[in-house]
């Protein structure tokens, strides 16, 4: 939702890119410190564990496969100069 709030706002690829991974990395701690301060560590705590590595795996997996995949708007940059 919030990369594509950024494209709303004609943000760059690279600066969409990088709010999807951060805004991912902020909810999976937002949980853990919720189930936490809740006391329910045990309990909710489970799915914030659980969001919180598939987080770090899909975020993981998705910067690797922008690596070799320049933004749109940047190699029209580069072209350009």
């Amino acid at each position: 939702m919030v990369n594509w709030s950024a494209r709303l706002f004609r943000f760059p690829e690279r600066d969409c890119r990088t709010i999807a991974l951060e805004a991912g990395m902020q909810n999976a701690r937002l949980a853990s410190a919720l189930a936490r301060g809740m006391g329910k560590i045990a309990t909710v705590g489970l799915a914030s564990v659980i969001f919180g590595t598939m987080m770090n795996v899909t975020g993981s997996s998705l910067a690797s496969w922008w690596h070799n995949r320049p933004p749109k708007d940047e190699s029209f940059e580069k072209k350009v100069s």
